[in-house]
């Protein structure tokens, strides 16, 4: 069937190729996506065994490239075909004296020189729509695993999962979330916690901000003020945080006292951002980060304007030194509060990474403390020995404002895979070519690809071989599990 489909698409575009005005031409391309998405380089039916659906591939596109019409030579740009597919089909790069500097601009962006077919990265989920009656605009969301598939049994421990939500209101609210899950369980028992805070967090915040205004009103419920202060907006969402690791402690309390012991050492770290009347409140507990792109102020908006990242949250992980400081202060006398194996791999009593998160209770509550272990026996909890002085660890997040201004582009949400990778500049960078190429809805999938290309050449690796291994310990050594939301404010 997806055969008959693109020998018709094939005749149509060239058949089509006066038809340059209207949507026709992005029309065909989604129509072409969706028909040969899994004929396209790096899927499975791509490939010297599969001749018939390359050339047909190769033939839809180059047929509606060498259109005479810019604009459809343009849409096939940018509709995420890419050039790229012809150069690689073709074992060469497609030349045309007729192509736009915007054109060779985004294509170059694309496809950096050592990278062919930079769009055939298989995501684990991929998700971009439209805002209605909102500050935010636009979102573009993107998720690769490093590890195993939550849906495979497995025995082996598994060091994250990682899952993300983004919901809107009726009257325009945006609540946007990353998690990252992490721990000593199997990984669908990881999936099940970390699927647990990320379906019921943004619940809970909701039901703390109503609190915050008289029923059915946006005026607030207690004082005069015309609007709720951002020291208000905070300590509800901080509220809520709270709340959800103490569902989720009852929820596994249960299961560690029938001797589940793992279910203590798991937990997941979480960043949410809330869109709401002209700003933006971040919430971070963890190591996600949350970055704004925002225009210079020595660029003007009629100009091809700079960017520049501006963070909206803080990394809390045993690595900085303003968290090492806070448990000496929590902790005095407690020389492994904290270790080193070295200054980028520190762990909170030897364990955890992340100052902040949900669960993790062994860290928190001295009931989640296993008994000493019996012939290295840990399956009733981990044991930490004396000195023991919980909590050493929190759920509650550090909340930061933002009223947005004129200038203010973008929001990246991103778990610690990417920043392992991208420095806020360079992140900001790659949002940025999608912007200007037009492609907001591309903007999830190009930080993930840029993770993976700089992970590739780290090992030495070509682009294909690391996309090419499984998922678990191969990878996994290469990168961590990424994702990222990003929020489009213009």
């Amino acid at each position: 069937m997806r055969i008959f489909a693109a020998r018709h698409l094939a005749r149509l575009a060239r058949g089509g190729s006066q038809q340059v005005g209207g949507g026709y031409p992005l029309l065909l391309l989604r129509v072409a996506g969706r028909v040969l998405s899994p004929l396209r380089p790096n899927s499975a039916a791509w490939g010297p065994s599969n001749r018939r659906s390359n050339s047909l591939f190769v033939s839809v596109v180059g047929s509606l490239y060498q259109s005479r019409g810019s604009t459809l030579r343009q849409a096939l740009l940018l509709s995420g075909l890419g050039l790229s597919v012809l150069a690689l089909a073709n074992g060469e790069r497609v030349t045309d004296a007729g192509v736009s500097s915007l054109e060779a601009q985004c294509d170059a962006r694309y496809v950096p020189p050592e990278v062919d077919g930079a769009f055939s990265v298989p995501l684990d989920r991929e998700e971009f729509a439209p805002i209605a009656k909102s500050r935010a605009t636009r979102v573009s969301s993107a998720s690769y695993k490093a590890n195993f598939p939550i849906e495979v049994p497995i025995v082996a421990c598994k060091p994250s999962i990682d899952k993300y939500a983004v919901e809107t209101t009726d009257n325009g609210d945006v609540f946007a979330a990353v998690l990252d899950g992490h721990g000593a369980l199997p990984s669908l028992l990881v999936f099940i916690l970390s699927e647990y805070a990320r379906k019921t967090l943004i619940g809970n915040v909701q039901k703390e901000l109503l609190l915050l205004y008289k029923d059915g009103t946006s005026e607030p419920a207690q004082g005069d003020d015309k609007s709720v202060s951002d020291q208000r907006m905070a300590a509800a969402i901080q509220r809520a945080f709270g709340r959800t690791d103490r569902d989720l402690m009852a929820e596994v309390a249960a299961a560690f006292k029938l001797g589940f012991g793992a279910v203590g050492r798991c937990g997941s770290c979480a960043c949410l951002a809330y869109v709401h009347d002209g700003s933006v409140h971040v919430a971070n507990a963890g190591d996600i980060r949350a970055v704004l792109g925002k225009r210079s102020k020595d660029s003007k908006a009629t100009e091809a304007s700079t960017l520049v990242a501006v963070p909206l949250s803080h990394d809390q992980n045993a690595m900085v030194k303003f968290e090492q400081e806070k448990l000496k202060q929590e902790h005095p006398g407690e020389a492994n509060a904290f270790t080193c194996r070295h200054p980028e791999s520190c762990y909170v009593k030897g364990a955890l990474q992340p100052t902040r998160a949900f669960g993790d209770f062994s860290l928190k509550y001295s009931e989640f403390n296993g008994p000493p272990y019996v012939n290295g026996d840990r399956t009733a909890g981990r044991h930490f020995s004396a000195p023991y002085t919980p909590p050493y660890i929190s759920a509650i997040p550090e909340v930061q404002s933002h009223k947005l201004e004129d200038g203010d582009k973008f929001l990246i949400v991103g778990s610690d895979g990417l920043w392992d990778y991208l420095s806020n500049d360079e992140a900001v960078q790659v949002v940025h070519d999608q912007m200007a190429c037009g492609n907001q809805d591309l903007a999830g999938r190009a930080l993930v690809e840029r993770v993976l290309q700089k992970a590739a050449k780290r090992y030495e690796m070509t682009y294909q071989e690391l996309l090419s291994l499984p998922p678990g310990s191969h990878r996994r050594r290469r990168h961590d599990d990424t994702t990222v939301v990003v929020l489009f404010f213009e």
